[in-house]
């Protein structure tokens, strides 16, 4: 981005009066001040804003802009960490004030929001050169950690991002990554991009990391649609697969419509299967069964090796269910059947977790 002369000079006089060596490069790692013509070899990919990187005998700390400024200081000097983030503050205040640069993450922050529309959207995309039609998708992190460290700071330091990717801290605990899905092919590549950084932040001492995942958009104006995705995901996930940590919203489409069922009609429906009557029946045993059975699509051999059991024995269980609710559980239609009743229970009773 181009700088009046005027205020590069403003931020020089700064410099010099700092006890240690502070210095402000382009995107390029192109030396802007002091202005002496160095070229500044910059971190791979693009380090998330307000956090410090360590790269070699350097720090270095992005500024939130597009395209972005760098502060570069050397890691050994004394309150090398601190005077970044004081140097930050002041040019970012700087920058707003007097050439009328709000935060570039800040627009995406408002974007997923949906508080930017219209031709606001447009002006401000416009201004820090954001791409108006581009296939993004948001994937949402809410991280706890043991620490006292925000969860976007923590990402930031580890996560590998492309020049592309925009990393966006919603609060302490919760952080939006706007995922450019350029040589991503759909949900499964997202999924397995997912589980690599979970395993990469749980081995940074952060207790637990749950993902939600929303839909694929091509115009950033839809961005707030996948952000609204992503935490609806998260929700439905915890109520009807809480032992996944990855939910992903386009996969939880009969889990989705469910939920939206009125609680006394969905324990009303439950209830005509499971009740006084088919309590012993439905021991745990003979669910863990029938939950098995579901998983190996209906296959007879399958579930009762995975089971050890004999065949046999698998086929009275299914028999003895079928006498007593006149549900065959082994023919298509009466296994959604059960399914879905069984499954209403859960939206009967559990409430959708709480996002932060």
């Amino acid at each position: 981005m181009y700088i009046e002369k005027r205020y590069i000079q403003k931020i020089a006089r700064v410099f010099d009066t700092l006890s240690i060596s502070l210095k402000l490069t382009d995107a390029q790692g192109q030396c802007l001040v002091p202005d002496n013509g160095e070229v500044i070899q910059l971190p791979a990919g693009a380090p998330a804003h307000g956090i410090n990187h360590h790269m070699g005998d350097s720090l270095f700390r992005a500024l939130d802009m597009h395209p972005a400024l760098y502060l570069v200081a050397p890691a050994s000097a004394a309150g090398a960490e601190d005077v970044l983030c004081v140097a930050d503050a002041m040019l970012m205040g700087m920058f707003k004030s007097n050439l009328s640069i709000a935060s570039h993450t800040d627009v995406y922050r408002r974007v997923l929001r949906q508080e930017l529309t219209g031709t606001d959207l447009s002006s401000h995309a416009a201004e820090h050169q954001i791409a108006m039609e581009s296939d993004r998708c948001v994937m949402l992190f809410q991280v706890e950690q043991a620490d006292h460290a925000s969860a976007y700071s923590v990402m930031g330091e580890v996560i590998p991002l492309s020049d592309s990717d925009v990393l966006v801290e919603m609060n302490r605990h919760l952080v939006a990554l706007i995922k450019d899905m350029d040589g991503f092919d759909g949900t499964e590549d997202l999924f397995q991009y997912a589980e690599a950084v979970q395993e990469t932040l749980m081995e940074e001492a952060v207790q637990n990391v749950l993902v939600g995942i929303g839909e694929t958009k091509h115009n950033l104006a839809q961005l707030g649609e996948s952000y609204a995705e992503a935490r609806r995901a998260m929700e439905v996930g915890h109520v009807f697969r809480p032992a996944d940590t990855i939910h992903v919203f386009r996969r939880l489409m009969l889990e989705r419509f469910l939920m939206n069922i009125p609680r006394e009609d969905s324990m009303h429906y439950h209830n005509l299967l499971f009740n006084r009557k088919t309590a012993k029946l439905f021991n745990e045993e003979m669910l863990q069964t029938i939950d098995m059975f579901f998983r190996k699509d209906l296959n007879l051999s399958d579930t009762a090796r995975q089971l050890f059991i004999h065949r046999n024995t698998l086929v009275y269980r299914l028999d003895k269910v079928q006498r007593q609710t006149g549900l065959d559980l082994r023919h298509f239609d009466d296994a959604v059947t059960f399914k879905i009743l069984c499954e209403l229970k859960k939206c009967g009773q559990e409430k959708p977790r709480q996002i932060y």
